[in-house]
């Protein structure tokens, strides 16, 4: 299922007791595929018959823009809507893991087709609902989706090392270098 995300009919007010939270692009990185929950403003929204609070296990596809990504949402508070400019792919046949869905939108054979098939907005490319809905998906067993999840986690983990790897190894030459010029 592929639903829109909050249509505001003007300025969202943040309000501290507020009855939702709201799901912005700025809390979401798409270079990484996380989101921050600790920056979510409160607010009461005007809400119509359409507009659902996300869940666990959800997956935000980033409608807008020049890259589309999708981060699949894994621990969210109560009462969270996503704002307009992302689609909410809700799973809901046990024969597809969100995380196997959420990894493969986020594949170059997706980027092409939606590159192919999407609209132009004023000022920027818009995914249109019908597009993505009409995306062809190649639908693994189970247990090779549950093995590609693995995979993608284990890629993401080492990616991280990595990058803490060298950053360490900047400081400690950073370090070095600086001694060098004090004790000369």
């Amino acid at each position: 299922m592929v639903q829109s995300g909050y249509h505001s009919r003007g300025r969202v007010e943040p309000h501290e007791d507020g009855s939702h939270f709201l799901l912005q692009a700025r809390a979401v990185d798409g270079e990484n595929l996380t989101y921050q929950t600790d920056t979510l403003i409160r607010f009461n929204p005007d809400l119509s018959r359409t507009d659902g609070t996300l869940k666990k296990n959800d997956i935000l596809f980033m409608a807008r823009g020049t890259r589309n990504y999708s981060v699949l949402l894994r621990e969210i508070p109560d009462s969270i809507l996503a704002a307009a400019c992302f689609f909410i792919v809700r799973v809901s046949d046990e024969k597809v893991l969100p995380g196997y869905l959420c990894w493969y939108l986020n594949q170059p054979p997706v980027e092409r087709y939606l590159v192919r098939h999407s609209g132009r907005g004023v000022h920027m490319p818009v995914v249109r609902r019908s597009v993505l809905e009409k995306l062809d998906i190649p639908l693994p067993p189970v247990k090779i989706q549950k093995k590609i999840v693995e995979l993608e986690a284990l890629r993401k983990e080492e990616e991280d090392l990595t990058n803490r790897l060298a950053e360490k190894r900047k400081q400690l030459i950073t370090a070095s270098c600086l001694k060098l010029i004090r004790e000369s």
